[in-house]
């Protein structure tokens, strides 16, 4: 597989496509290149496989986001935004779950009854 793929060329759209007109892409291509109407071509499925993996990126505002920013390449993607945009929501509530005192497992064993009298 390439190492710089351009989602947008695969489909066949610019980039500022809207999700309805990249829905319609990949339909129109996706019945062009699918594996089981083109038995023949040994390539079909190779194309397909790409057109799916255009797809499920650019469909998805967020995915789409971080793939405008980075490329297919996602090794310097600028996620502060993303947490940002939440305010940490999810991340605290995680958190509050995991470190809460109602959860929590005493550490040491309160002695047994009659010990102390």
């Amino acid at each position: 597989m390439a190492k710089n793929k351009d989602y947008y060329k695969i489909l066949e759209i610019k980039k500022d496509a809207s999700e309805e007109e990249i829905k319609l892409a990949y339909r129109r291509l996706a019945k062009k290149f699918h594996p089981d109407l083109n038995k023949t071509d040994p390539k079909a499925k190779e194309k397909f496989i790409e057109l799916h993996e255009a797809y499920d990126t650019l469909i998805n505002p967020i995915r789409r986001k971080i793939y405008d920013q980075a490329g297919y390449n996602p090794r310097n993607i600028d996620l502060s935004d993303l947490f940002w945009r939440n305010n940490f929501r999810g991340f605290k509530d995680i958190l509050r779950q995991i470190y809460s005192n109602n959860n929590r497992i005493p550490k040491v064993k309160p002695p047994p009854e009659g010990m102390y009298i």
